[in-house]
């Protein structure tokens, strides 16, 4: 159940002190000798409290043994070391309103609050006599217990509810102040509880933000940026992976190593901005020829490298990366030609051969394949 800390100051006055009729004696102007039937009534009623688990199970209890008396409605209005709340039952439809500011309660409290010095501490009838209330003291709760009926009710019943309800507010008092401590130390419980877990999440929000922002921060350390392709720190870490997984499982894989012909040829005869550019339409147009599972990276100033698990020959993988240049120039009029010289070298799966040698036996590939297009070209 929740608990609406709600009360005023002037309501808490009228409230009965925690020491004082604490053992039925409630004086009443209509009180007579318990009959015993009503004592009868009473053990029942104490039975049904001390049985009852919470408040709700309590105040259903105290209509159950009240249907001679035909309330449409049981009220609970309490101020203790917890706080102040107010518990209406509904005894028609057996259900709890825990609402301070339910039309009921709102007029309980008005009524209450409305003559706070004359407020007696017996049972005592309010709104023409549609409610009948008793007060209710205990070690750690104090506050009133009332009948409620939507029209006044008959003279016999009102008197059989004023002589009973203060022995009931006993009753109940003492039972409710053990319910309503231990809704609070469940309450008190369940904000820890609450707010433990929002710590926790919280936390681990905290600690997911961390590994983005690392993960980030490793992203762009292994990035180049000129090209956006992986740098040499980068594609070597990511390439040797890659190697150990195609040993793992014995898959084709291959190194290729590029280098960009006539960069400082441009540098020098229209700049380095112009340089910049051709080292970015290189890196697009290499990158382009292999997969997404390929590791693709700028290894240097004007040198790319790839490896690929592509099980194309040398020669295919070459001559995809050619066309690629070629179509690049027929559509580049009036820029300086790409050329790219290119060194392929298949990587045996069954050996122990590091990476970095696979890289540099691409290298001199690549450097033959220089070679041969200079004489070509003389």
């Amino acid at each position: 159940m929740d608990k609406l800390e709600v009360m005023p100051n002037e309501y808490r006055a009228v409230l009965p002190r925690k020491r004082g009729h604490v053992n039925g004696e409630f004086p009443s102007p209509h009180s007579s000798r318990t009959t015993k039937g009503e004592l009868i009534l009473l053990l029942h009623m104490a039975t049904a409290l001390m049985s009852a688990d919470d408040v709700d199970a309590a105040l259903h209890a105290i209509a159950r043994n009240l249907t001679e008396l035909r309330p449409d409605a049981v009220l609970l209005i309490s101020a203790g070391d917890g706080g102040g709340a107010c518990y209406y039952l509904e005894t028609p439809q057996g259900s709890t309103c825990l609402e301070l500011e339910h039309r009921l309660c709102k007029r309980m409290r008005k009524l209450v609050e409305g003559d706070v010095r004359s407020a007696p501490l017996h049972a005592f009838t309010l709104d023409n006599g549609t409610h009948v209330v008793a007060p209710f003291s205990a070690d750690a709760d104090s506050g009133y217990i009332a009948l409620g009926w939507h029209e006044p009710p008959e003279p016999a019943v009102q008197r059989r509810a004023i002589k009973l309800l203060p022995c009931i507010a006993e009753l109940a008092g003492i039972r409710l102040s053990s319910l309503l401590e231990q809704l609070h130390r469940e309450e008190a419980a369940q904000e820890q509880n609450q707010a433990h877990a929002e710590s926790q999440s919280r936390h681990k929000e905290e600690l997911r933000a961390s590994e983005r922002e690392k993960a980030a921060a490793r992203h762009l350390a292994a990035q180049d940026e000129l090209t956006g392709l992986q740098n040499r720190r980068g594609f070597l870490a990511k390439s040797e992976q890659c190697l150990l997984i195609a040993r793992r499982q014995q898959l084709a894989c291959a190194v290729i190593f590029a280098d960009l012909d006539g960069l400082k040829q441009v540098n020098d005869q229209l700049g380095h901005a112009a340089g910049d550019e051709l080292i970015r339409d290189a890196a697009r147009i290499f990158s382009s020829a292999f997969r997404h599972a390929d590791v693709v990276g700028r290894v240097g100033g004007d040198e790319f490298a790839a490896f690929t698990f592509d099980n194309a020959t040398p020669g295919a993988i070459i001559e995809r990366i050619q066309d690629k240049i070629a179509k690049f120039n027929e559509t580049s009029a009036g820029k300086f030609a790409m050329s790219l010289s290119i060194g392929v070298i298949n990587c045996d799966v069954r050996s122990e051969e590091a990476l970095s040698e696979y890289l540099l036996r691409a290298d001199e590939e690549m450097y033959r394949d220089k070679r041969h297009s200079r004489s070509v070209a003389h």
